[in-house]
């Protein structure tokens, strides 16, 4: 125990714990694949509207996420999520004493946050399309995609040296790809796992390698940033400019105004998608979504009055009205009156009738019927 509030009383306050850093890495790789089902879903309803954008996924949200991650980073110095979770970045080297964000250190933060990801699915896509994916992993390389067949053309046999130099030369980058990028990509995970780990042990300030090469550590908002942010009010966007009396500049300056606005409030918009999708899911789950949905029982048709030609209905409803006698096995015919089993068996398979009503019967629609007396 000793030891624990030791621990606690040398911690640092500003420094956000290992879970607040995996917790904003998974709301930023937890968005896009939201977005592709989103855009998959309307792509069936819409499909011209949508199919080329569902097609260029990645380069479309990675289009809308520079310029959500520069509003942030510009405005309140951390990415999106960071923000979300209360967070910005610090320059390691203070200028002039101020550790805010440069603009070299902006841009920097976008190649990390948007171009990174970027590139990493593309190379990622294209290992899988040169090796085979889990089909030649699983069943051998006969599923691997051949590579003469890629670079050969209908001519290959006429072509010019300069291009069978470059055909090889494409060939031997693809071979030396399909060979390392399996060990690259190992070391690109291992850097941020062991970063992870030394970042938890108080090894490093920096919770990944690609921080640490911009030297930008991630802080929590203090209580003089927030102050601070209060006493600016809305961020701005650089399409603002002075008014000066131009309708022009008016136009100009409501859309600044407007693509500000909506991207502040993407952190509200957020956290209100996901209370309404958690409520959504707690009311298809209920019992009250299914007592919505459930219809009331219909009515009981009108019962069959009796035929003017058929037999009478002795006013003892205890007696058969075929036999006038008490009655033994009961059973209903389709048109709802009751009599004995036999009787009402033997008339139906004789004159396919009920013998009250005359309407048409048959001896599978007889039911009998069961008391607990």
């Amino acid at each position: 125990m000793e030891f624990m509030s030791d621990m606690l009383s040398g911690a640092d306050s500003g420094k956000p714990s290992l879970f607040e850093i995996v917790a904003q890495h998974k709301m930023s790789d937890l968005i896009e694949p939201a977005l592709r089902h989103l855009t998959s879903v309307y792509a069936h309803r819409y499909p011209r509207q949508l199919v080329r954008i569902l097609n260029w996924h990645e380069e479309a949200y990675a289009a809308v996420m520079l310029l959500v991650e520069r509003h942030y980073l510009r405005a309140y110095g951390g990415s999106f999520a960071e923000h979300f979770y209360g967070t910005k970045r610090v320059r390691t080297r203070k200028i002039r004493g101020d550790s805010s964000l440069t603009r070299g250190d902006v841009w920097g933060s976008l190649a990390l946050l948007v171009g990174l990801p970027l590139a990493k699915a593309r190379l990622d896509q294209y290992y899988e399309k040169v090796s085979g994916g889990d089909a030649a992993r699983l069943l051998g390389s006969a599923f691997a995609q051949t590579e003469q067949s890629e670079y050969q053309s209908p001519d290959a046999g006429d072509a010019s040296g300069f291009r069978r130099r470059l055909v090889s030369w494409m060939l031997g980058l693809k071979r030396l790809f399909k060979l390392y990028y399996p060990h690259a990509n190992f070391i690109y995970h291992a850097a941020t796992a062991l970063y992870y780990v030394a970042y938890m042990f108080d090894r490093t300030n920096y919770n990944s390698p690609w921080l640490h090469i911009l030297g930008l550590q991630v802080r929590r908002l203090s209580a003089a940033d927030y102050r601070a942010m209060n006493e600016r009010g809305a961020a701005t966007s650089d399409l603002a400019a002075p008014a000066n009396g131009s309708p022009i500049r008016a136009v100009r300056n409501m859309v600044a105004y407007l693509l500000a606005g909506g991207l502040d409030f993407l952190k509200v918009l957020l956290p209100l998608s996901i209370f309404f999708y958690r409520f959504l899911e707690w009311w298809h789950r209920s019992d009250f979504h299914k007592k919505v949905q459930m219809l009331p029982p219909p009515k009981p048709p009108m019962p069959l009055k009796p035929h003017p030609d058929g037999l009478a209905v002795p006013e003892d409803q205890a007696l058969c009205p075929m036999c006038k006698e008490p009655r033994t096995n009961p059973a209903a015919a389709p048109s709802g009156y009751v009599f004995c089993y036999p009787c009402i068996f033997n008339h139906v398979s004789d004159k396919r009738t009920c013998p009250v009503t005359l309407a048409e019967a048959h001896a599978s629609d007889i039911r009998k019927l069961y008391s607990e007396s």
